[in-house]
């Protein structure tokens, strides 16, 4: 009950926008389903507002430019598993861990943090998983 009742107190806040999605049912998504080697066919449900935005931003001008200069591979490009090895929805955070050659990018969590609760005013959080911990965005 509380939890709809936050769900209709967010959808009639100012901040919720036309283009706003709702926020999903917690999930993790691991590196072998990013990557097709748990199952060859899974991809992110076509339901999953997560995985809407995600592929949207990861196919993104920007995003393709975080790719050439990272030399990330070609058919990777567009693709949620050639920026992320694992994504975690934990309630309303919002946990992610960059690949190896997105590691370092300076602002990409930034940005994506920013896309993210425009599109999904409802995470709370971002949090990028480092070798050493997480860092908050």
């Amino acid at each position: 009950a509380a939890a709809a009742e936050a769900a209709a107190a967010e959808a009639a806040s100012p901040a919720a926008t036309a283009n706003a999605l709702p926020l999903d049912s917690s999930f993790r998504w691991t590196a072998s389903m990013l990557s097709g080697e748990a199952n060859c066919a899974w991809s992110p449900p076509l339901s999953s507002s997560v995985g809407v935005v995600l592929t949207e931003f990861v196919q993104s001008d920007y995003a393709r430019a975080v790719f050439n200069t990272r030399r990330v591979g070609g058919s990777d490009y567009g693709q949620i598993h050639g920026m992320f090895d694992s994504v975690r929805l934990v309630g309303t955070r919002l946990e992610l861990k960059p690949r190896q050659a997105c590691e370092n990018v300076e602002g990409l969590f930034d940005r994506l943090a920013k896309y993210l609760r425009a599109r999904i005013p409802q995470i709370k959080d971002v949090v990028e998983i480092i070798r050493d911990g997480e860092n908050h965005h």
